[in-house]
Protein backbone atom coordinates (compact mmCIF):
# COMPACT_ATOMS: atom_id res chain seq x y z
CA UNK A 1 0.00 0.00 0.00
CA UNK A 2 1.11 3.69 -0.94
CA UNK A 3 2.19 5.75 1.80
CA UNK A 4 -0.30 8.55 0.93
CA UNK A 5 -3.36 5.67 1.48
CA UNK A 6 -2.70 4.90 5.18
CA UNK A 7 -3.18 6.84 8.29
CA UNK A 8 -2.67 6.21 11.93
CA UNK A 9 -6.28 4.59 12.39
CA UNK A 10 -5.40 1.91 9.54
CA UNK A 11 -2.27 1.35 11.46
CA UNK A 12 -4.41 1.09 14.82
CA UNK A 13 -6.45 -1.30 12.89
CA UNK A 14 -3.90 -3.79 11.50
CA UNK A 15 -1.86 -3.63 14.81
CA UNK A 16 -5.42 -4.88 16.75
CA UNK A 17 -4.13 -1.40 18.92
CA UNK A 18 -5.63 2.03 19.68
CA UNK A 19 -4.38 5.36 17.78
CA UNK A 20 -2.68 6.35 21.15
CA UNK A 21 -0.63 3.36 21.18
CA UNK A 22 0.58 3.78 17.60
CA UNK A 23 1.54 7.87 18.52
CA UNK A 24 3.19 6.33 21.64
CA UNK A 25 5.47 4.31 19.66
CA UNK A 26 6.81 7.21 17.51
CA UNK A 27 7.26 9.33 20.56
CA UNK A 28 9.33 6.43 21.87
CA UNK A 29 7.29 6.40 25.15
CA UNK A 30 7.95 4.10 27.59
CA UNK A 31 4.49 3.22 27.90
CA UNK A 32 4.49 0.69 26.06
CA UNK A 33 5.19 -2.93 26.00
CA UNK A 34 8.22 -4.14 24.27
CA UNK A 35 5.80 -7.09 22.33
CA UNK A 36 3.51 -4.02 21.57
CA UNK A 37 5.60 -2.31 20.29
CA UNK A 38 7.29 -4.14 17.71
CA UNK A 39 4.07 -5.52 16.39
CA UNK A 40 3.52 -1.77 15.65
CA UNK A 41 6.44 -1.21 13.95
CA UNK A 42 6.27 -4.33 11.86
CA UNK A 43 2.80 -2.26 10.38
CA UNK A 44 4.57 0.74 10.07
CA UNK A 45 7.47 -0.96 7.93
CA UNK A 46 5.22 -3.08 5.77
CA UNK A 47 2.80 0.13 5.33
CA UNK A 48 5.74 2.93 5.01
CA UNK A 49 3.72 5.05 7.00
CA UNK A 50 5.32 8.27 8.40
CA UNK A 51 3.04 10.39 10.42
CA UNK A 52 1.64 14.17 8.98
CA UNK A 53 4.63 16.25 10.82
CA UNK A 54 2.36 19.29 10.27
CA UNK A 55 -0.86 18.27 12.11
CA UNK A 56 1.46 16.81 14.97
CA UNK A 57 2.78 20.68 15.15
CA UNK A 58 -0.73 21.65 15.17
CA UNK A 59 -1.90 19.02 18.05
CA UNK A 60 1.21 19.90 20.38
CA UNK A 61 1.50 23.46 18.94
CA UNK A 62 5.53 22.87 18.56
CA UNK A 63 7.91 22.78 15.91
CA UNK A 64 11.22 21.31 17.43
CA UNK A 65 12.49 24.18 15.43
CA UNK A 66 15.39 26.34 17.05
CA UNK A 67 16.21 29.61 15.06
CA UNK A 68 19.76 30.91 15.36
CA UNK A 69 20.86 34.49 14.05
CA UNK A 70 24.41 35.06 14.00
CA UNK A 71 26.58 38.40 12.38
CA UNK A 72 28.11 35.80 10.05
CA UNK A 73 30.01 32.54 9.78
CA UNK A 74 33.37 33.62 9.06
CA UNK A 75 36.88 33.11 11.26
CA UNK A 76 36.40 29.79 13.72
CA UNK A 77 34.64 31.58 17.12
CA UNK A 78 31.19 31.66 15.96
CA UNK A 79 31.12 28.35 13.62
CA UNK A 80 32.33 26.30 17.05
CA UNK A 81 29.53 28.13 18.89
CA UNK A 82 27.10 26.99 16.29
CA UNK A 83 28.09 23.51 16.27
CA UNK A 84 28.06 23.48 20.43
CA UNK A 85 24.37 24.74 20.00
CA UNK A 86 23.65 22.17 17.20
CA UNK A 87 24.88 19.19 18.92
CA UNK A 88 23.28 20.20 22.12
CA UNK A 89 19.90 20.67 20.37
CA UNK A 90 20.16 17.52 18.32
CA UNK A 91 20.10 15.03 21.36
CA UNK A 92 16.95 16.93 22.58
CA UNK A 93 15.28 16.51 19.61
CA UNK A 94 15.52 19.63 18.02
CA UNK A 95 16.58 21.35 14.53
CA UNK A 96 18.53 24.46 14.25
CA UNK A 97 17.60 27.05 11.57
CA UNK A 98 20.65 29.44 10.99
CA UNK A 99 20.39 33.14 9.19
CA UNK A 100 22.75 35.75 8.79
CA UNK A 101 22.43 39.53 9.68
CA UNK A 102 25.72 41.45 8.57
CA UNK A 103 25.10 43.35 11.56
CA UNK A 104 22.29 45.18 9.73
CA UNK A 105 19.26 45.36 12.12
CA UNK A 106 16.79 44.92 9.13
CA UNK A 107 18.45 41.95 8.22
CA UNK A 108 18.13 40.86 12.28
CA UNK A 109 14.26 42.25 11.99
CA UNK A 110 13.60 40.09 8.67
CA UNK A 111 15.04 36.76 10.26
CA UNK A 112 12.92 37.16 13.14
CA UNK A 113 9.83 37.56 11.51
CA UNK A 114 10.88 34.43 9.12
CA UNK A 115 11.42 32.86 12.04
CA UNK A 116 8.32 33.39 13.68
CA UNK A 117 6.37 32.55 10.54
CA UNK A 118 8.05 29.20 10.76
CA UNK A 119 6.71 28.59 14.25
CA UNK A 120 9.77 28.40 15.42
CA UNK A 121 9.81 27.38 19.32
CA UNK A 122 13.07 29.80 20.83
CA UNK A 123 15.39 31.75 18.76
CA UNK A 124 19.19 32.45 19.87
CA UNK A 125 20.66 35.86 18.70
CA UNK A 126 23.69 36.81 18.46
CA UNK A 127 25.16 40.91 17.57
CA UNK A 128 27.92 42.46 18.02
CA UNK A 129 26.16 45.64 19.29
CA UNK A 130 23.65 44.52 21.78
CA UNK A 131 20.84 47.60 21.92
CA UNK A 132 17.90 49.27 23.72
CA UNK A 133 16.07 48.68 21.07
CA UNK A 134 16.87 44.72 20.18
CA UNK A 135 15.96 44.57 24.04
CA UNK A 136 12.27 45.61 23.44
CA UNK A 137 11.93 44.07 20.43
CA UNK A 138 12.91 41.02 22.05
CA UNK A 139 10.28 41.04 25.44
CA UNK A 140 7.32 41.49 23.01
CA UNK A 141 8.20 38.22 21.09
CA UNK A 142 6.02 34.99 21.88
CA UNK A 143 8.71 32.85 22.01
CA UNK A 144 11.60 32.68 24.28
CA UNK A 145 15.21 34.16 23.49
CA UNK A 146 18.80 33.63 24.36
CA UNK A 147 20.90 36.46 23.36
CA UNK A 148 24.94 35.10 22.87
CA UNK A 149 28.40 36.77 23.09
CA UNK A 150 26.15 39.96 24.29
CA UNK A 151 25.38 40.95 27.98
CA UNK A 152 21.58 41.65 28.20
CA UNK A 153 22.54 43.45 31.44
CA UNK A 154 19.95 44.73 33.33
CA UNK A 155 16.80 43.68 30.71
CA UNK A 156 15.10 40.20 31.49
CA UNK A 157 16.62 38.69 29.02
CA UNK A 158 18.85 35.34 28.93
CA UNK A 159 22.25 35.73 27.89
CA UNK A 160 25.69 33.59 27.54
CA UNK A 161 28.51 35.37 27.04
CA UNK A 162 32.63 35.73 27.91
CA UNK A 163 33.55 38.23 30.85
CA UNK A 164 35.52 40.64 28.12
CA UNK A 165 36.36 43.43 30.49
CA UNK A 166 37.30 40.60 32.92
CA UNK A 167 39.50 38.36 30.52
CA UNK A 168 41.09 41.61 28.86
CA UNK A 169 41.95 43.30 32.63
CA UNK A 170 43.65 40.21 33.94
CA UNK A 171 45.84 39.42 30.63
CA UNK A 172 46.49 43.26 31.05
CA UNK A 173 47.45 43.18 34.67
CA UNK A 174 49.75 39.67 34.16
CA UNK A 175 52.06 42.08 31.97
CA UNK A 176 51.98 44.10 33.91
CA UNK A 177 53.37 42.40 36.67
CA UNK A 178 55.85 41.66 34.33
CA UNK A 179 57.32 45.22 33.72
CA UNK A 180 55.20 46.78 30.72
CA UNK A 181 54.29 49.90 31.13
CA UNK A 182 53.16 50.93 27.72
CA UNK A 183 50.84 48.58 25.54
CA UNK A 184 49.73 48.65 22.17
CA UNK A 185 45.96 47.16 21.53
CA UNK A 186 44.68 46.14 18.31
CA UNK A 187 40.91 45.95 19.01
CA UNK A 188 38.07 45.30 16.81
CA UNK A 189 35.31 47.38 15.03
CA UNK A 190 34.28 50.28 15.99
CA UNK A 191 30.69 48.91 16.12
CA UNK A 192 31.64 45.83 18.36
CA UNK A 193 30.55 45.84 22.09
CA UNK A 194 32.93 42.99 23.02
CA UNK A 195 35.81 44.85 21.30
CA UNK A 196 34.29 48.03 23.32
CA UNK A 197 34.55 45.83 26.70
CA UNK A 198 37.89 44.51 26.02
CA UNK A 199 39.44 47.89 25.39
CA UNK A 200 37.80 48.86 28.44
CA UNK A 201 39.55 46.04 30.59
CA UNK A 202 42.58 47.15 29.24
CA UNK A 203 42.52 50.95 30.12
CA UNK A 204 41.27 49.63 33.52
CA UNK A 205 44.03 47.46 34.28
CA UNK A 206 46.17 50.63 33.19
CA UNK A 207 44.63 52.87 35.47
CA UNK A 208 44.45 50.57 38.52
CA UNK A 209 48.10 50.54 38.38
CA UNK A 210 48.54 54.25 37.38
CA UNK A 211 49.43 54.02 34.03
CA UNK A 212 47.94 56.13 31.39
CA UNK A 213 46.64 54.43 28.06
CA UNK A 214 48.18 55.79 25.25
CA UNK A 215 44.88 56.55 22.65
CA UNK A 216 46.90 56.54 19.83
CA UNK A 217 47.96 53.31 20.38
CA UNK A 218 44.75 51.64 20.45
CA UNK A 219 43.66 50.46 17.02
CA UNK A 220 40.44 49.55 15.54
CA UNK A 221 40.69 46.26 13.30
CA UNK A 222 38.68 44.08 11.25
CA UNK A 223 39.29 41.09 13.37
CA UNK A 224 42.07 39.95 10.24
CA UNK A 225 45.48 39.16 10.25
CA UNK A 226 46.09 41.08 7.20
CA UNK A 227 44.80 43.80 9.19
CA UNK A 228 46.93 43.10 12.45
CA UNK A 229 49.99 43.27 9.77
CA UNK A 230 48.95 46.86 8.12
CA UNK A 231 48.39 48.35 11.67
CA UNK A 232 51.51 46.81 13.34
CA UNK A 233 53.32 48.89 10.73
CA UNK A 234 51.46 51.96 11.56
CA UNK A 235 52.41 52.04 15.09
CA UNK A 236 55.91 52.32 14.57
CA UNK A 237 55.06 55.21 12.69
CA UNK A 238 53.70 56.79 15.99
CA UNK A 239 56.99 57.14 17.45
CA UNK A 240 55.43 55.94 20.74
CA UNK A 241 57.03 53.77 22.90
CA UNK A 242 55.63 50.14 23.41
CA UNK A 243 56.70 46.72 24.93
CA UNK A 244 53.56 44.70 24.52
CA UNK A 245 50.77 44.45 22.06
CA UNK A 246 47.54 42.99 22.63
CA UNK A 247 44.99 41.74 20.52
CA UNK A 248 41.75 40.45 20.25
CA UNK A 249 41.84 38.07 18.15
CA UNK A 250 44.44 35.39 17.02
CA UNK A 251 44.44 36.40 13.63
CA UNK A 252 45.36 39.93 14.50
CA UNK A 253 48.50 38.58 16.51
CA UNK A 254 49.45 36.13 13.82
CA UNK A 255 49.50 39.48 11.07
CA UNK A 256 51.35 41.83 14.29
CA UNK A 257 54.04 38.80 14.11
CA UNK A 258 54.58 38.87 10.54
CA UNK A 259 54.89 42.80 10.92
CA UNK A 260 57.69 42.45 13.54
CA UNK A 261 59.48 39.91 12.29
CA UNK A 262 59.79 42.25 8.80
CA UNK A 263 60.84 45.19 11.22
CA UNK A 264 63.59 42.88 12.80
CA UNK A 265 61.89 42.66 16.33
CA UNK A 266 61.77 39.61 18.08
CA UNK A 267 58.70 38.22 19.72
CA UNK A 268 58.77 38.16 22.78
CA UNK A 269 62.68 39.64 23.20
CA UNK A 270 61.67 43.02 21.88
CA UNK A 271 58.73 42.82 22.20
CA UNK A 272 55.87 40.62 23.81
CA UNK A 273 52.40 39.61 22.24
CA UNK A 274 48.97 38.60 23.82
CA UNK A 275 46.42 37.54 22.40
CA UNK A 276 42.71 37.64 24.11
CA UNK A 277 41.32 34.67 21.90
CA UNK A 278 41.23 31.19 21.95
CA UNK A 279 41.50 29.46 17.93
CA UNK A 280 43.73 26.88 16.36
CA UNK A 281 44.94 29.77 14.22
CA UNK A 282 47.36 30.17 17.14
CA UNK A 283 48.79 26.53 16.28
CA UNK A 284 49.92 28.72 13.11
CA UNK A 285 52.62 30.36 14.84
CA UNK A 286 56.13 29.40 15.54
CA UNK A 287 56.00 30.29 18.93
CA UNK A 288 53.20 29.21 21.12
CA UNK A 289 50.86 32.14 21.66
CA UNK A 290 50.00 33.49 24.75
CA UNK A 291 46.59 33.90 25.05
CA UNK A 292 43.29 33.70 27.31
CA UNK A 293 41.72 30.08 26.89
CA UNK A 294 37.91 29.57 26.61
CA UNK A 295 35.37 27.74 24.75
CA UNK A 296 33.06 28.78 21.89
CA UNK A 297 31.38 25.41 21.98
CA UNK A 298 31.16 25.28 25.41
CA UNK A 299 29.25 28.90 25.19
CA UNK A 300 26.89 27.51 22.43
CA UNK A 301 25.97 24.32 24.80
CA UNK A 302 25.12 26.44 27.71
CA UNK A 303 22.92 28.77 25.43
CA UNK A 304 20.99 25.83 24.03
CA UNK A 305 20.72 24.18 27.31
CA UNK A 306 19.07 27.52 28.86
CA UNK A 307 16.55 27.59 25.36
CA UNK A 308 15.83 24.42 26.57
CA UNK A 309 15.31 25.19 29.94
CA UNK A 310 12.73 27.66 29.03
CA UNK A 311 10.97 25.46 26.56
CA UNK A 312 10.28 22.01 29.13
CA UNK A 313 9.14 25.41 32.19
CA UNK A 314 12.21 23.98 33.97
CA UNK A 315 13.49 28.08 35.15
CA UNK A 316 11.42 30.54 33.33
CA UNK A 317 13.77 32.88 35.10
CA UNK A 318 16.21 35.15 33.37
CA UNK A 319 19.47 33.42 33.38
CA UNK A 320 22.87 35.39 32.71
CA UNK A 321 25.94 33.69 32.55
CA UNK A 322 29.43 34.24 31.87
CA UNK A 323 31.97 31.38 30.50
CA UNK A 324 34.91 30.65 32.48
CA UNK A 325 38.54 31.40 30.86
CA UNK A 326 42.25 30.37 31.87
CA UNK A 327 44.94 32.65 30.57
CA UNK A 328 48.52 31.34 29.49
CA UNK A 329 51.25 33.74 28.96
CA UNK A 330 52.80 30.89 26.93
CA UNK A 331 56.37 31.80 25.10
CA UNK A 332 55.18 35.07 23.26
CA UNK A 333 55.27 37.27 26.58
CA UNK A 334 58.39 37.77 28.82
CA UNK A 335 59.78 40.51 30.63
CA UNK A 336 60.75 43.91 29.00
CA UNK A 337 63.80 45.35 27.83
CA UNK A 338 63.29 48.58 29.75
CA UNK A 339 66.19 50.19 28.72
CA UNK A 340 65.35 49.82 25.22
CA UNK A 341 61.70 49.94 24.11
CA UNK A 342 59.97 49.38 21.53
CA UNK A 343 59.26 52.39 18.73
Amino acid sequence: MKREEINIKEVAKRAGVSMATVSRVFNNSSYVSEATRKKVEAVIHETNYRPNILARELIHKKTALIGLIVYDLVGEGIPRMVNGISETLEVNGYQLLIATSKGSKEREQNHFNTFLSKRVDAILFSTRSFTNEHAAFIQRLPVPVVVLLQDTKSEPISCVTFDNAGLSYQATKALLKLGHQSVALLGGPANSLTAAERKNGVIQALTDSNLSFQDDLAVATNYHIESGYRETLDLFKKNKPFTAIITVNDGLALGSMKALAELNYRVPEDISILSLDNTVLADASRLRLAGVSFSYEDLGKEGAAIVLSHLKNEDNSTQKLKMPYLLDLAETVAKPKHEKPAY
